[in-house]
């Protein structure tokens, strides 16, 4: 992309990789470890979250933890490099999250 070296690398222990500019940023394998911590406590803390921004996240992982809680009406996702969104909506399993009607 303009901003960043994005690569999707296939490993045989932890699946899909994405890789932003030579630094690992999650894996198939182990993504949910760390993304579910980061979405879940702070959406149980709130009585009714109906609507959410995501600034980040272009992998796409917040996004999807954040569309199970079925309060959920609107979620804007902002992300400065539509490239990584691009790669990993076509590269990953969750990636079908983007088409979800609440997501803006």
């Amino acid at each position: 992309s303009k901003y960043q070296n994005i690569k999707v690398v296939q490993s045989k222990y932890y699946g899909k990789v994405l890789v932003l500019d030579g630094v690992i940023q999650l894996t198939e394998k182990d993504g949910d470890s760390y993304n579910e911590m980061m979405v879940h406590p702070v959406m149980f803390s709130h009585r009714m979250p109906k609507r959410v921004l995501i600034i980040g996240g272009g992998d796409g992982y917040v996004l999807s933890e954040v569309l199970k809680h079925p309060e959920v009406e609107h979620v804007d996702h902002v992300d400065l490099d539509s490239a990584v969104i691009d790669v990993c909506r076509n590269h990953f399993p969750w990636g079908s999250a983007w088409d979800d009607p609440r997501v803006h």
